[in-house]
């Protein structure tokens, strides 16, 4: 299986978080962390934002993603409506707004499935 470098901006009330995380194409429930160039160390998007609510989610990848949504105690709470893919030229809406918005708390996770 190969790997591929996914990234994503989450706008939240606190301000705007970088994420990005190398994960295996075509494997389910792997988490999109925040930015470890501008984060300081890569963590959890509610560990890192608890308290904020997440109102704005896009997520890309140099192939395309299957689906994208943050996660909280197993259980899907929000789904991104904006995925994309750089190939060929495609790209989704820049950080379009998510269909409810949630407020963070710690180990709410951005979970993501990339597609080869």
């Amino acid at each position: 299986m190969s790997t591929q470098t996914i990234v994503g901006l989450a706008g939240t009330t606190g301000g705007m978080v970088p994420l990005s995380t190398s994960i295996t194409d075509n494997s389910d429930s792997q988490e999109l962390k925040t930015n470890a160039t501008y984060t300081v160390t890569s963590q959890s998007l509610g560990t890192f934002m608890e308290g904020a609510t997440l109102t704005h989610l896009s997520v890309t990848a140099a192939t395309g993603v299957a689906y994208s949504g943050v996660l909280r105690n197993g259980q899907y709470i929000a789904v991104a409506q904006s995925l994309g893919s750089n190939a060929l030229g495609g790209q989704p809406q820049l950080l379009p707004v998510l269909p409810g918005p949630v407020k963070l708390i710690a180990g709410d996770q951005i979970i993501v499935r990339s597609e080869a």
